[in-house]
């Protein structure tokens, strides 16, 4: 029980650091991070990012032949810089953007709960998220998700920030991160944070304080930054690309939520998956939720601005005609928030919550580190199509240089052609 109790104390109590947070995020999230093999939907952003360096146009993607511009272009930019960089486009390159997403998303959560509170739920909050298993999932991940959720939640963050003394520049940085963050996976980047602020506002009543001229100036520079990379791909190539990507913006987002035309999920979807995209937090949500009537007389205005906040944002993902289990995602920093909180409260069961909260942590971060970071690295270092591609290149070059094969796919996964670094229009 003491040693629980002492490294509770140095997790989120009197002796933690937020170095210590940021470092066990670190390993969690960039040890051997390019050792697993691509992963279903990941191949879309190699496959995407190869031929935009193949045909040298970054202004209009491609999904091995076929024009693909379902996506904003901020996640793919953001691995070719990467790939630019290091020299190299290969598995580390295509993560590393979500993984120093899932960092920022760790410190932003810091800084929420810090200002929603104190120190010791923003503490005690990012040792939560990064103990989650689909949040380290998907920041190890290549895509736009966790991009999404790391700008929502570090926009929300400003906001807490200079909230008090906000100011043209800070409105302006702020629109900014909500501009950057639906360029990554689209508007679903601002609704989320613009849901947070505006519940916040009607609870603080501060619609006077903020609904003032530079807020609206504010909104101009953000509003060139999201139109500049649409306006760039409709002015060099877009005749004969034959796709506007701001319209798809409108269909993936607008019309598929309103009149959904895949991805059609029961409406329960999400009182499914927000508890399984919360383990092993759900173990203490669920009972946090049902606590949440007996403590709301005695909760704080910004401890009722996380409970509000949650179920808007429960209800905006779930009244939408297309439902994913992942699409919930945004959702889990600010469950994790109301959970913390849960945890601080009630003095006299603080205890017992606190040594059971301790050995949690201390057991995810081990059992994530094996079984996300270790063994799969382990794994895919003795199986799998990297290792394929690396024994077939080895045989073909005993013949001729690998560089001067003519080759052609049969019914393989489409992964393979990245590891085998086979131009996009490889014969299938």
């Amino acid at each position: 029980m003491k040693k629980l109790s002492s490294i509770a104390d140095s997790l989120w109590g009197h002796k933690a650091k937020l170095s210590y947070l940021l470092i066990a995020s670190a390993l969690l999230l960039f040890t051997l991070l390019g050792a697993r093999e691509i992963w279903t939907q990941e191949h879309r952003w190699a496959d995407i990012v190869s031929g935009m360096f193949y045909r040298q146009d970054f202004l209009h993607p491609y999904l091995g032949e076929n024009r693909y511009y379902d996506k904003p272009l901020l996640s793919y930019w953001l691995i070719a810089a990467v790939a630019k960089i290091s020299g190299e486009l290969n598995v580390w390159a295509l993560r590393l953007p979500s993984a120093l997403a899932g960092l920022l998303a760790v410190w932003s959560i810091y800084r929420l709960g810090c200002k929603v509170k104190n120190r010791q739920l923003g503490l005690l909050s990012g040792w939560l998220l990064v103990t989650t298993f689909y949040f380290l999932f998907w920041a190890r991940t290549s895509s736009a998700d966790m991009l999404n959720l790391a700008g929502s939640l570090f926009a929300v963050a400003w906001y807490f920030d200079k909230r008090d003394r906000a100011g043209f520049f800070d409105y302006t940085v702020f629109f900014l991160i909500v501009a950057a963050t639906s360029l990554c996976k689209g508007l679903v980047g601002a609704i989320v944070p613009l849901i947070a602020v505006f519940t916040d506002i009607a609870l603080q009543r501060s619609w006077k304080k903020h609904l003032r001229l530079p807020l609206f100036f504010s909104a101009v520079p953000a509003l060139i930054v999201y139109f500049f990379p649409f306006w760039l791909s409709i002015s060099f190539g877009g005749e004969s690309y034959g796709q506007n990507g701001l319209y798809l913006v409108y269909r993936e987002n607008i019309l598929r939520y309103f009149q959904p035309f895949d991805h059609k999920g029961p409406i329960y979807t999400y009182l499914l998956y927000l508890p399984i995209y919360l383990l092993p937090w759900a173990l203490f949500f669920v009972p946090a939720l049902f606590a949440l009537k007996k403590r709301w007389s005695t909760l704080s205005l910004n401890n009722r601005w996380v409970a509000w906040t949650l179920l808007l944002l429960f209800l905006f993902f779930t009244v939408s005609g297309s439902r994913r289990s992942y699409y919930v995602l945004p959702v889990v920093p600010f469950a994790i928030l109301f959970t913390a909180d849960w945890i601080l409260s009630e003095q006299g069961l603080q205890v017992r919550r606190r040594l059971w909260t301790a050995a949690l942590v201390v057991f995810s971060f081990f059992f994530l580190f094996l079984a996300i970071d270790l063994l799969p690295a382990w794994y895919y270092s003795q199986y799998g199509a990297s290792r394929f591609a690396s024994m077939l290149k080895s045989e073909a070059n005993q013949i001729k240089p690998w560089s001067i094969w003519n080759v052609v796919t049969l019914d393989s996964e489409s992964k393979l052609n990245f590891y085998l670094q086979l131009p996009p229009d490889i014969k299938n």
